[in-house]
């Protein structure tokens, strides 16, 4: 059968001859992935090999299957593939598929490609970080490394991304091919609010059964919503000739074959699929589409220092991809689970991961090429400049790169092995230790996921457990997933003991603590004994199910989370002591002292604390006498409490009280000269006037040697200093050679009070250097307010004679003359037996 691909090889021949690079557009079941490698093969005869890379390892075991195929051959002979976990191949290869990491690693190791003529990208609309890394490398190698007389070509295929766009940014011929499909009537069930996504569309599967021809494609977001239909549908009687078949990535080579190749005669198949099957593969007589609109994608959380698998909606492309699904041989329908009105608010692509995912794996490959900026390469999107300065700084801490950002010889190796840098470094850093087996292991399980299933109220996250099934194989039995996790561990194990046979290291710390090395950011700290929370050094926080039986330990390295991303569940975790942190992170930890204040006590509080990160593995007190850092902060802990409390603490007394009120008395008399003394402005400038008396001091106890009018005084410049006694005396000089106070804090202004007796004498009133004049509180001899008065030749010449007259009855004892303008001042009574008044 001709496919629609066949109408631009003639075109895309050509311009091979022309051309160095090419963009191909075709829809899925064009046939571009299963036709063009054996056109170039058939047609050019390149001198090297031909590369096809696929972002997915199902996707290549497809594509080589069907080349091979198509050419009547077994996998391994003209065309071959390989994969992380294996290979088919032979001398006689000719097309070789892989996936993107390893082709990341052969131009790593081979950055002139020798022997290769010929690069495809396929499905590069999936935007995988390994496809952007792979073609800026190999457009590199193109431009700069390989000549007229050997070129390599270089191809970009893709299903939906934009080709123009595509095309401009590598300056290469677009061909756009029509794809092969029927019409697909497209029908939105948006999900009920009180049902479940899986009962949902179970009960569109039965009628779809009985009323349409052909499989059924159903797209869901993971393994977990897969299972629980696949549960739900095989207890539907759905008759014997239909089978329930999952497909996802970490399925079985046998039961993913299953999944895509065509029934036997008679019977159907309902295949529960993940995004898996939206590219790159293709389900035979797929008739039926039901969508979910969900995948799986991966996020780095940075906050948290995490990736992790959140469920989102698709985009507008994946959408098409997937109903296009329904009409590769027929009419077909497809079920979307969700509104129109949605369909229009979805993006119109995929976000790529490079923008998505850590970028520590991205800057160490990049640092093995050779570039310490990624706007030094050609990447169609460019990381985020923070993130990427972030990651080389983690990559710094890891020993993977040098102190100028350039690879060292232990990066150069994390980048080779098939691991992100923290496991990599991992696993190698534990080679030759008696946990290196244990670490292998680890790695692999962050690699393929938990092979230990429990229940939610029964799940513990303790790393033993996982281990345990590696060591005793014990209840839980084999699972698909263990034993893809066992592989693994395996090929990592010779992987590194080939790279390096002849390690003898002896043991010198736990496991425990080579993870600590590997995850220093992610050191958990109990927040309470007993407590299910935690606090990462990375100042993040987790917690554990309340039944978890590691909340019992005080310190935790955490693996791996997952689930709310305020405070996400820990899903992976081993236990560790303080010994242990000590000994594995002494070069990331750092002793220094902290500062409190105690506001029961009403101290300052030091305290030796050594932190990792974020956390406080220990703090003792610090005695006395404290050095002088710890005193000046102390200080300054101390002066902040005393303005919290509005200086209240403060030893205040008459003559500091007095000595305020003379500045504010300056101050309203002339604000452009005298500054503001008021509490809000003593508060705000109180580091200026304040802080140099409290050496010594770290308590309000200690303010009780405090010379509070020495450090007031210290509100005015020195000038004003001299100034204040001439402008605003704190005394007055009376004429019994007495001094009295006078008062500035009267609203009324500055209040002189005696005896009316001590004022004799007086026929002009008493005023101020300003000219201001003293208001006179006049008392009688019990001390009582009499008058007050601003005018004492007026009180005289008036009121006087009144006072007098009474006084001299309630206080016979004492001098009421008729003039007392003229009289002696006196705060006497008369001498006893003398009657009369004194001289006048």
């Amino acid at each position: 059968m001709s496919l629609p691909i066949e109408a631009i090889l003639d075109s895309l021949i050509q311009q091979f001859s022309q051309q160095q690079r090419l963009v191909i557009q075709a829809p899925p079941g064009a046939g571009k992935t299963t036709r063009i490698p054996l056109a170039l093969l058939e047609r050019i005869s390149p001198k090297g090999k031909i590369v096809l890379i696929q972002p997915r390892r199902l996707a290549v075991y497809s594509a080589a299957r069907q080349l091979a195929s198509n050419l009547g051959e077994a996998v391994g002979n003209t065309v071959g593939y390989r994969t992380r976990y294996d290979k088919q191949v032979s001398k006689r290869t000719q097309v070789e598929v892989i996936t993107d990491g390893l082709f990341v690693n052969q131009i790593q190791n081979d950055p002139e490609l020798n022997g290769i003529s010929v690069v495809i990208f396929d499905e590069f609309h999936e935007r995988s970080t390994n496809m952007d890394l792979g073609l800026a490398f190999a457009l590199e190698t193109q431009g700069a490394l390989r000549d007229a007389h050997d070129p390599l070509h270089i191809l970009v295929m893709s299903a939906t991304l934009n080709g123009e766009h595509l095309s401009q940014w590598l300056q290469a011929p677009l061909l756009v091919s029509d794809g092969r499909s029927f019409p697909v009537q497209t029908y939105y069930q948006p999900l009920p609010k009180d049902q479940y996504l899986e009962r949902f569309i179970a009960a569109l599967v039965a009628p779809c059964l009985q009323q349409e021809p052909g499989n059924i494609l159903i797209f869901l977001p993971g393994m977990k919503q897969i299972r629980q239909l696949q549960k739900q549908l095989e207890q539907m009687a759905l008759g014997d000739t239909v089978e329930i078949l999952p497909l996802h990535a970490s399925l079985p080579a046998q039961q993913q074959e299953k999944a895509i190749l065509p029934c036997e005669s008679g019977r159907r198949k309902v295949v529960l699929a993940t995004n898996v099957a939206e590219t790159s593969i293709t389900i035979e007589d797929v008739r039926v589409v039901i969508d979910s609109g969900l995948a799986r994608v991966s996020r780095y959380d940075e906050r948290r220092g995490f990736n992790q698998l959140i469920t989102e909606h698709i985009s507008k492309a994946s959408a098409e991809q997937r109903s296009g699904r329904a009409g590769r041989t027929q009419a077909g329908i497809c079920y979307r689970i969700w509104g129109e009105s949605k369909q229009q608010s979805l993006k119109a692509y995929g976000d790529p991961q490079i923008l998505t995912d850590d970028l520590t794996p991205i800057v160490l490959q990049l640092a093995r090429w050779g570039v310490t900026d990624g706007t030094q390469l050609m990447l169609l999107d460019q990381p985020a400049k923070d993130m990427y300065e972030r990651a080389q700084q983690f990559l710094l801490e890891l020993g993977a790169l040098q102190t100028n950002f350039t690879i060292s010889e232990l990066g150069r190796t994390l980048s080779s092995l098939p691991l992100p840098p923290r496991l990599g470094a991992l696993v190698w850093r534990s080679r030759g230790y008696s946990h290196f087996t244990d670490c292998c292991f680890i790695a692999a399980v962050l690699s393929e996921g938990d092979p230990l299933s429990l229940p939610g109220d029964q799940f513990q996250s303790d790393l033993d457990l996982r281990l345990g099934l590696q060591r005793h194989n014990d209840q839980y039995g084999q699972s698909h997933r263990l034993k893809r996790v066992n592989q693994i561990s395996k090929q990592l194990r010779q992987l590194v003991t080939d790279s390096n046979p002849k390690n003898t290291a002896t043991d010198s710390h736990h496991l425990s603590q080579a993870l600590a090395l590997a995850f220093p950011d992610r050191i958990a700290q109990q927040r309470q004994p007993g407590s299910h929370r935690y606090l990462l050094s990375n100042g993040k926080g987790v917690q554990l199910v309340r039944s978890d039986s590691l909340c019992q330990h005080p310190f935790l390295v955490v693996l791996d989370c997952d689930g709310d991303p305020r405070e996400p569940y820990v899903k992976l975790a081993c236990p560790i002591d303080l010994a242990q942190l000590r000994q594995s992170l002494s070069h990331q930890i750092q002793s220094s002292f902290r500062l409190d204040w105690d506001a029961e006590k009403k101290q300052v509080v030091a305290q030796n604390l050594e932190k990792l990160g974020q956390l406080s593995l220990s703090q003792k007190p610090v005695p006395k006498p404290w050095p002088l850092t710890i005193q000046n902060q102390a200080q300054e802990k101390l002066l902040q409490a005393i303005t919290v409390d509005q200086l209240e603490p403060l030893p205040w007394n008459d003559a500091s009280e007095q000595l305020l009120s003379r500045i504010r008395w300056l101050h309203q008399q002339h604000p452009e000269q005298w500054p503001d003394a008021s509490v809000e402005t003593l508060i705000e400038t109180a580091g200026r006037w304040l802080s140099p008396f409290l050496n010594e001091c770290s308590s309000y106890k200690d303010l009780a040697g405090l010379d509070l009018h020495s450090a007031l005084i210290n509100i005015l410049p020195w000038d004003q200093q001299q100034q204040l006694n001439a402008q605003a005396p704190s005394h007055w000089p009376l004429a019994t050679g007495r001094s009295q106070r006078i008062d500035y804090s009267d609203q009324g202004g500055p209040l002189l009070s005696a005896p009316l007796q001590a004022f004799y004498g007086l026929n002009q009133h008493p005023t101020l250097p300003n000219g201001v004049p003293i208001r006179l509180q006049l008392l009688s001899p019990a001390r009582r307010p009499l008058q007050i008065t601003q005018d004492l030749p007026n009180f005289w010449a008036g009121s006087y004679v009144d006072i007098a007259k009474e006084m001299r009855g309630r206080y016979p004892k004492h001098h009421w003359p008729k003039q007392p303008e003229l009289a002696q001042a006196t705060e006497k009574a008369k001498p006893r037996g003398k009657q009369g008044s004194p001289p006048t």
